[in-house]
C-alpha cells in the first residue's frame, strides 16, 4: 500500500514557472540567474504559505544543476539534482532557525561554510524562520554573512520581518513576497481536482480559497480534509459543514426578509442560525459583510473587488437592485454599532434582534425622512398647478440636501411591501395599509403638519374621505389658512424607528453648536464650573477650584490659580474639559490655566532653599547655641571642609 503524501508536498513547484502568485520575485531571480548576477544572500519575507521556502528551494536546485534548462530550470537528471530530491545533497543544507536559535548552531554553521563544495558550484544554506535567532546569535552571524566564501550563498525566510536587526537586513537581497489572490488559488485547485479526477463546485473551491487567507499551503490542507470527506464529488454544502461556515443563503434569505419587512420571519431565521450551533457574533459580522458586498454590487465598476463565484455575484446583483444606497448605509450602521456592543453584551441575542428590527423599518424611516425634506424645501401653500411642482421635487429632487439615492426612486417604484406607509384620517400610522402611489392627481388638498414649520401639501384622492365629494375645477383653490381640524401629523422619523438620517444628524448637531456658540457666556462657564465643583468628591479638586478665578476671552478659558500645585490638579480633571466642551458647544474650547500668586498673597510662598558647607553649618549651629564651640574645644573637634 502507497505511503498517502499530502496535496502541498505533492504538487509543491518545481520551477519559477509553476509558482503562485509571486511573479515578480520568480521574474528577479531567473534575470539575475540568466544574467549570472546572483547575491550572496537573500531574504524572503511574507504571510505563511505563500511561496517562500519553495523558491528557496528551487533557487539552490537551479544553482548547483549541471545541465540548466534555458538558464532558470533545473534538469532533474544530473547527479546534483537527483540527490536534491533524494534530499541527499551535502551542498543544499536547511537549517530550522526555530530550534537552533543559539550562538553554538551559528558557530557550527560557520564551521560548514569553511569547507568547500563536494559536487557542483556553490554551497547553499537555506535558514527557514531567521527571525527566532537570539540577539546574540544574528551578531554571531553577521561577519560571514557579510563576507562568505564566493561558493557561499545564504537564503533566509521569515514571517516576521521587523523582527531581524537592521545589520542582517542591510547585508540581503530582501524579496516581499505577497498573499495569494482567491482567483489564483482556485485555479489550482481546480488543476488539481483534474489531476486528481475529482470534480466539485465552483462555489464549494471559492469558499476553500477564502479560508485559507491567501495562503496556498492552507488552501491544500482544507482540501485534503474536505476530499476525505466528500469522495469524489466536494460539493459546497460538504466545504461550509466540515468547515462549520455559515451559509451565505441565510444572509439572502434574512436580507429579503428585512426589505419585505416580515420581521416574524427574521425572528424565526435568526433562531433558525443558533440552533445550527452558530454564535450571534458570527451571524452580525456575517451580515454586515453581506451589505458590504451588495453596497459594492451596486455599481459595475466595482464587480472586481468582490472574489465570489459567477452565481454568487448574479445574487448579489439581483439583490442589490432592489436596495438604495440609503438602506444599505445606514443598515451598515446599525451592523457595525450592533457588533461593538455585543462583546460587552450580557444578552447577546436581545441586542441582534434589537438591531434587526431598526434594519428592518429603515426604508419607512428613510421615506419619512425624505418627503418632509423635499416638501419643505418650498415654505408655501401648495395648490393646484403647485402640487405638480411639489411632486416633482419629492420623486426627483435637486438640493444637495437629499442623498443621491433618491432619483432611484423616481424611475423605478419602490415594490409594494416597501412603500411608505398609508396614511388615514386618525394621526396613528397603519403599517398593515397598502401602498400609496407615488404621484396621482390630486382632488382636495389640506394642510400636513410635519414638525416645524407646518406645510400646506394637498391630499391625494386615494386618501380623501369617502363623504366629501371633489370641488369643481371652476372653484377657487383655497388659501393657506383655511386648515381642517382633521389633518393628520406626519410624525418625524425618529418616532417610527428611533432612526436619523446621516445628513439630519450632521446638520442638528451644527445647528446646536452654532447656537451653544452664540450663548457662550462667562456666566455660563460659571455655572459649569460651580457644577461641578458640587458633584465632585475629591478634596484637593475642590480646594483648587474654588481657589481660582476664570475669565472668558473668544473660544479660551483663562484659570488663574494661586499655586502650581493647583494648576496641575485642575488641568488633570479631563472630565470637567470634555464638559466645558460639550455644554458649551466648542470643540476647539482651549482652557489655559496660569499661576498668579498675587492673588492670594495670604499664602505663605516657600522661599528657596539655601546651600551650607560644614564650616557655614557651624557658624550658623554656633550662634544659635555658643556651647557649641566649647564642646568642640574640649573634644578636639575638626570641622571637614
Amino acid at each position: 500500500m502507497s505511503k498517502f503524501v499530502v496535496s502541498a508536498r505533492k504538487y509543491r513547484p518545481a520551477t519559477f514557472d509553476e509558482v503562485i502568485g509571486q511573479d515578480h520575485v520568480a521574474k528577479t531571480l531567473k534575470n539575475a540567474l540568466i544574467g549570472d548576477k546572483l547575491a550572496h544572500a537573500f531574504l524572503f519575507c511574507g504571510p505563511r504559505g505563500v511561496g517562500k521556502t519553495t523558491c528557496a528551494r528551487i533557487l539552490a536546485k537551479v544553482i548547483n544543476c549541471e545541465n540548466k534548462i534555458d538558464g532558470v530550470d533545473p534538469c532533474n537528471e544530473c547527479g546534483s539534482c537527483k540527490s536534491f530530491s533524494d534530499s541527499a545533497s551535502f551542498n543544499i543544507i536547511e537549517l530550522d532557525a526555530a530550534s537552533n536559535n543559539s550562538v553554538e548552531a551559528i558557530r557550527t554553521l560557520i564551521e560548514q561554510v569553511r569547507f568547500q563544495p563536494q559536487q557542483g558550484s556553490h554551497k547553499v544554506f537555506i535558514i527557514d524562520e531567521v527571525h527566532m535567532l537570539s540577539t546574540a546569535a544574528f551578531n554571531a552571524f553577521l561577519k560571514t554573512l557579510e563576507e562568505p566564501p564566493p561558493y557561499a550563498i545564504f537564503i533566509l525566510a521569515t514571517t516576521e520581518k521587523h523582527k531581524i536587526l537592521p545589520t542582517i537586513l542591510s547585508r540581503c537581497q530582501i524579496f516581499d513576497f505577497k498573499r495569494i489572490q482567491i482567483s489564483h488559488i482556485v485555479q489550482q485547485l481546480e488543476h488539481i481536482c483534474k489531476a486528481e479526477n475529482r470534480t466539485a463546485e465552483p462555489e464549494a473551491l471559492q469558499m476553500i480559497a477564502q479560508k485559507a487567507d491567501g495562503a496556498m499551503r492552507d488552501a491544500l490542507s482544507i482540501y485534503d480534509k474536505i476530499a476525505s470527506a466528500s469522495s469524489d464529488n466536494i460539493t459546497y454544502q460538504e466545504v461550509i459543514t466540515q468547515l462549520n461556515v455559515l451559509d451565505y443563503d441565510y444572509f439572502f434569505k434574512m436580507t429579503d426578509y428585512l426589505l419585505r419587512e416580515d420581521f416574524s420571519q427574521i425572528l424565526l431565521t435568526l433562531d433558525d442560525v443558533m440552533k445550527q450551533g452558530f454564535e450571534v457574533d458570527l451571524f452580525i459580522q456575517g451580515m454586515s459583510e453581506h451589505m458590504r458586498n451588495l453596497m459594492v454590487c451596486r455599481h459595475p465598476d466595482t464587480l472586481s473587488i468582490l472574489e465570489i463565484s459567477e452565481g454568487a455575484m448574479k445574487r448579489y446583483h439581483d439583490q442589490a437592485t432592489i436596495c438604495t444606497n440609503s438602506f444599505l448605509l445606514s443598515a451598515l450602521n446599525l451592523l457595525n454599532q450592533c457588533d461593538m456592543s455585543l462583546s460587552t453584551a450580557s444578552n447577546k441575542r436581545l441586542y441582534a434582534e434589537i438591531a434587526l428590527s431598526k434594519i428592518c423599518y429603515l426604508n419607512r424611516a428613510i421615506d419619512a425622512d425624505l418627503i418632509p425634506q423635499a416638501a419643505g424645501a418650498e415654505k408655501k401653500t401648495l395648490v393646484g398647478n403647485d402640487f405638480e411642482e411639489a411632486s416633482d421635487a419629492v420623486t426627483t429632487p435637486t438640493s444637495s440636501t437629499i442623498t443621491n439615492d433618491i432619483p432611484e426612486l423616481a424611475e423605478k417604484p419602490r415594490p409594494t411591501s416597501l412603500a411608505p406607509p398609508r396614511l388615514e384620517e386618525s394621526p396613528r400610522i397603519n403599517p398593515n395599509a397598502q401602498a400609496v402611489p407615488e404621484r396621482v392627481v390630486p382632488t382636495t388638498t389640506e394642510k400636513v403638519e410635519v414638525n416645524e414649520p407646518p406645510v400646506t401639501v394637498p391630499r391625494p384622492s386615494s386618501l380623501a374621505p369617502t363623504t366629501e365629494a371633489a370641488p369643481p375645477t371652476s372653484t377657487p383653490a383655497p388659501t393657506a389658512t383655511s386648515t381642517p381640524a382633521s389633518a393628520p401629523t406626519v410624525k418625524s422619523a425618529s418616532s417610527l424607528s428611533s432612526l436619523d438620517s446621516i445628513m439630519n444628524m450632521v446638520k442638528a448637531e451644527e445647528e446646536a453648536k452654532k447656537q451653544a456658540r452664540k450663548a457662550m457666556s462667562i456666566e455660563l462657564v460659571d455655572k459649569i464650573w460651580i457644577d461641578y465643583f458640587e458633584e465632585n468628591d475629591s478634596a484637593s479638586v475642590k480646594v483648587a477650584m474654588k481657589n481660582s478665578f476664570r475669565s472668558l476671552a473668544g473660544r479660551t478659558i483663562t484659570v488663574k490659580v494661586g499655586s502650581e500645585n493647583g494648576r496641575n490638579i485642575i488641568l488633570q480633571e479631563d472630565r470637567l474639559k470634555d464638559l466645558l466642551r460639550e455644554q458649551l458647544g466648542a470643540e476647539d474650547l482651549i482652557l489655559d490655566v496660569i499661576v498668579d500668586k498675587s492673588l492670594f498673597p495670604e499664602v505663605k510662598q516657600e522661599k528657596p532653599k539655601t546651600l551650607y558647607n560644614n564650616r557655614e553649618k557651624y557658624e550658623l549651629m554656633n550662634n544659635k547655641n555658643p556651647l557649641l564651640a566649647e564642646l568642640r574645644t574640649r573634644f578636639d573637634l575638626k570641622i571637614d571642609k
